[in-house]
Formats: C-alpha cells, structure tokens, sequence
C-alpha cells in the first residue's frame, strides 16, 4: 500500500472518529518504516540477530505456580507476571526471580473475581480488570486499596470476550472493546463514565488482542491493528497517526474487505493471507523500535534504528542456538531498552550441556517458565 494512499486513510479514520479532539498531525509528523521482502532474515542462526540482556528464572514454590504467562509488568525493583487463564492470578517476583507474593482473589462475593481479564501498572499502582465487571487497585506488594464500578452504557457494554485496557493518567483509562462500534473508549475516573469513543470498527473480524496495546518505561502508548499499517499514539486523551508500516507485499484493500466480511463461523474456512500484516508488540524505547508482524503464514520480527536507518528484520523460525529445542516467541512485555518473551525450561533441562547461560542446579520439568529480557544486534 503506497505512503501517499495511507496519509489519505489517516485522514479519513481521524473524520470518522466520534471524538471531535483528534489530532491531525502533517505527513511530516509522521515516520514511516518500509519493510521489504528482501531484507527479511530467513536462514540463520538467532545469535546473530539478539543478544541476551538477562535470563531471569521465576521461583517454583507451592504458591508461585504458574501455568501460562500471559503477561509482564516490570518495576523498578519488581516483575509482574500475570496468568490469567490458569492461575488466574497476578505474581510478584523481585528482579532476580524470587517470589514476593501474589494476588489471587478467585469467588463470587464482593472484591473476588471469576478471571482476569487485564492488569495495568500506573505509578506504582497495580490496575487489574476483572470478570465480572471488577475493576481493582491494588499497590505495588498487590494489597488491594479499592475497587471501581465502571458504568457500561448500551453502546459500550459490558463484553467478556477479550476486553483490554490500560491507565493513561489517574483520571482516564483506555478501554478496549471487542465488538463495540468504536474500537477505543476513554473513561473519566472522577466523572464515572466514558468521555469519547476512538476509531471506527471496519467489520465483524476488525479485531485485536492486549498486544496491540503497548505502553514504553516512560508511559508513551502505542496502538496498532490487525488490518491496519498505521500506529497511533495516546497523548492528553488524544489519539494520533504517528508511525507507518509500509510494507512491500501488504493485503490489497479487497483482500482486507473480503477478511473484514467474514465472521466468526466462516473464517476457518479462509487461511491466513500469505500477505504482510497484523502489526502488534510496537514499541518505541530509546535506541529502537520494535514490532511483530505476519507473513506467508509465519510470525516475523523487526527491530527498526531510525538515527542510524538501520533494520533488522527476521523470521521466528531461526535456528536457536541460544536456548535449543524451541523458537523465539511472541514479545509478552517491555523494559527499559530491552523485548521481554518466556522461555519453556523444558529444553534448558534436556540440553543443560549445551546452554551457555547459567542454570540453577534444581531446575526441572515442573519449574515456571523463564523470562528472557533480549534486544536486536545492528551489525
């Protein structure tokens, strides 16, 4: 999709916004990356493109067993693991991986929950939404200070499906609804209901997930899309095209209309576009950006240096010599300048000989999943 077409659509999605305090900022205002086929790392070994800033081990005690790690929130001195379909609780770790404590409230009667829908860190203030419609503040050891009705409304209802959201400053949350006519709704904390709704639902399987939703060390939020090359920023309530992914082999605009036609019971019915798309995990830190991307069926990384224009763009299915048996996986979380993922230590224990890294001793199958905290190499 050329530059000129998508600066022409920005335009359109901001008109289109039911909030009238969008921002339209110049093509000049705007970066775009280009990404093209012939620069895509396909073969290789996955040392030559990341190095490992850390390997944190998460302790395994009778009351720190997590099942799946959905989610990373790091402090200054505290990692957050949030597994909310197993568990359905929120672990605190100190920085070397030994557990603090967790937050695990599981009933039905007043301030318990069903399941975690999402967490958010704000000012030492841990913000988890939960089903059904609980929304709690808890502080930074994860002793829960108050919980929050949110007031839901006939176009912004309550949906279970996969709300998101994360905290904007100590009056305004970003909600992120699955099914309403608006894809972003900010909700004003002091006036206890939704102040303005953002970008418009293009059909039924317009959809994305919490990795669509990142938020940098310094509080900057990104947005992106499923169909979708344009990322948005979140500054004073406004949401802004900032960044542009100009792919080389995008989805043509029929091909994006006819996946945005199909709904839930006929999709299976359409395999994934072969094309380049879905931009999620995007992450502006202070030496790079970074994204995840699909094409010809599998997941791709790019690690973008605009001072010096230099990319780094890579196949998930490089050999990995670093940690054996398994692939680079999905970015669950960010710190400082370096991409958070989770290492199953199932290969660590079966190729202990053949790691580089330091092991602990009483590592086993039954151990929690380690974090790798990691960034590209720009050789």
């Amino acid at each position: 999709m050329k530059t000129t077409y998508l600066l022409i659509a920005i335009l359109i999605f901001g008109a289109c916004n039911r909030t009238t305090q969008e921002s339209k900022p110049s093509s000049q205002d705007i970066l775009t990356i280009e990404v093209k086929e012939s620069d895509i790392i396909d073969s290789g070994k996955l040392s030559d493109v990341i190095s490992i800033d850390s390997l944190v081990f998460l302790e395994y005690t009778d009351e720190s067993i997590i099942g799946k790690i959905d989610k990373v929130l790091v402090s200054e001195d505290r990692i957050f693991v949030v597994d909310r379909h197993s568990a359905k609780s929120i672990f605190c770790f100190d920085r070397k991986g030994n557990f603090i404590n967790s937050y695990n409230a599981i009933g039905r009667g007043p301030q318990e929950y069903l399941e975690i829908f999402d967490a958010s860190f704000f000012r030492d203030k841990m913000y988890v939404f939960a089903e059904p419609n609980q929304f709690f503040v808890l502080d930074k050891n994860l002793k829960l200070e108050k919980s929050i009705d949110i007031n839901w409304t006939d176009d912004i209802p309550l949906d279970p499906d996969y709300p998101y959201f994360s905290v904007i400053n100590s009056e305004t949350i970003l909600f992120y609804h699955p099914s309403a006519h608006y894809h972003y709704h900010l909700y004003n904390l002091s006036k206890q209901a939704f102040i303005s709704s953002h970008i418009t639902r293009l059909g039924t399987l317009d959809v994305s997930n919490h990795r669509n939703l990142t938020k940098n060390t310094s509080g900057k939020m990104f947005l992106s899309r499923f169909y979708n090359d344009t990322i948005y920023t979140v500054s004073q309530n406004l949401m802004t095209p900032e960044y542009i992914i100009n792919f080389e082999k995008p989805m043509t605009d029929n091909e994006i209309e006819e996946r945005l036609k199909q709904n839930a019971y006929n999709s299976f019915n359409h395999p994934r576009p072969q094309k380049m798309y879905n931009v999620s995990s995007f992450i502006y830190n202070e030496e790079y950006i970074s994204f995840e991307f699909e094409f010809k069926r599998s997941g791709h990384f790019c690690f973008y240096n605009p001072e010096k224009n230099i990319k780094n763009i890579f196949n998930n299915s490089l050999e990995n010599d670093l940690f054996q048996w398994t692939y680079l996986r999905s970015s669950i979380g960010h710190h400082q300048n370096s991409n958070i993922t989770w290492l199953d230590v199932t290969g660590l224990v079966d190729n202990k000989e053949e790691i580089s890294f330091s092991i602990p001793d009483d590592l086993s199958y039954d151990s929690n999943s380690a974090l790798v905290f990691y960034r590209p190499k720009f050789e």
